[in-house]
């Protein structure tokens, strides 16, 4: 009986030592004063988190944009226009929205130039489609350039 005393005595210290040593074991920085730096793994970040959230602005959320210049800074309209349709050739019937703005500003002698392209919006009944003027490539919309050419004096 004493050896098994001695056995079963033995055993209780281990399970004592094991109990002890799990439970540091599971100590991490969510539940104990330790630092996040001391973990030994890192707990998982949630995947999911990420997927919920796309890049961009968020649904709901109000657009944060430059407001246009005031109509009594804009030095000069440009209004583009629609021959025909540019997918199928058709004719364009005009709509009744106000035509999309794009302004772009330049710098010149005068502090700034604002431009304003106000690009007529059209509806094709042939295909059923929205379409507007396309905007004048870069080297067209410099100031400096239609000022030597002589188009605006």
């Amino acid at each position: 009986m004493d050896a098994k005393d001695r056995r079963i005595a033995e055993l209780e210290t281990r399970v004592a030592e094991l109990a002890a040593l799990v439970a540091k074991l599971l100590k991490n920085s969510s539940n104990s004063s330790k630092p996040p730096s001391s973990d030994i793994i890192k707990p998982s970040k949630d995947k999911d988190r990420r997927r919920k959230k796309k890049i961009g602005a968020q649904k709901g959320h109000p657009q944060h944009q430059r407001e246009p210049f005031k109509p009594e800074h804009v030095d000069n309209i440009v209004e583009l226009k629609l021959e025909s349709c540019p997918d199928c050739g058709g004719k364009l019937n005009p709509t009744n929205e106000p035509p999309k703005k794009h302004q772009q500003v330049e710098l010149v002698d005068k502090p700034f130039l604002v431009t304003e392209y106000q690009q007529v919006q059209y509806w094709c009944a042939k295909c059923q489609q929205y379409h507007t003027a396309t905007l004048p490539s870069e080297s067209e919309t410099k100031w400096s350039d239609r000022m030597k050419s002589g188009l605006y004096r």
